[in-house]
């Protein structure tokens, strides 16, 4: 099915997705190589090359062309992206507790990310979804039960971040 989309929003909607998609792609795929410079050197300047993105550099005149959901799972995607680059500029943790950190937010923008790929797939093909749906799917900042787990899989999220503070107190 085509899309609906003017061409200038198709083109931004690619745009976004493919700078989210290497985005991700290098925080999760480069996360041993960026540890281990991090871990040996101390040196907090590999970040940078990590987290940068385009989307940085967008301006609000080109996000205006994109639909109002997919504005708002970018803005979601790209915010959870820059509470882990911030941990990671300005951590005092140990190596460890660092690695199982990254594991954590890693998994938190990949449903994101996954969420955010759905929209702009439904945009570019031309399907809407609707807003029953995306109550349930789109991630919010608000409350951690919002996320894409369950009540099983928080208490036991919890109970990990519990054994880990106990190991570091210890």
């Amino acid at each position: 099915m085509k899309s609906v989309a003017p061409e200038i929003s198709q083109r931004y909607l690619v745009l976004i997705k493919i700078d989210a998609q290497n985005l991700f792609n290098r925080i999760s795929e480069r996360h041993s190589e960026y540890m281990e410079v991090f871990s040996l050197k101390r040196d907090r300047s590999i970040f940078k090359e990590i987290f940068s993105s385009r989307y940085d550099k967008t301006n609000l005149s080109d996000l205006a062309h994109l639909p109002i959901e997919v504005i708002e799972l970018t803005n979601q995607f790209y915010l959870e992206v820059d509470e882990l680059y911030w941990y990671l500029k300005h951590t005092q943790d140990m190596p460890n507790t660092i690695d199982d950190e990254i594991m954590r937010k890693t998994a938190r923008i990949k449903r994101f990310f996954e969420t955010l790929k759905l929209y702009i797939d439904a945009e570019l093909s031309g399907t809407k979804l609707e807003h029953t749906e995306r109550k349930e799917e789109i991630p919010t900042k608000t409350n951690t039960s919002d996320y894409f787990i369950s009540e099983g899989e928080l208490q036991e999220i919890e109970a990990k971040d519990d054994f880990i503070r106990e190991r570091n107190d210890s």
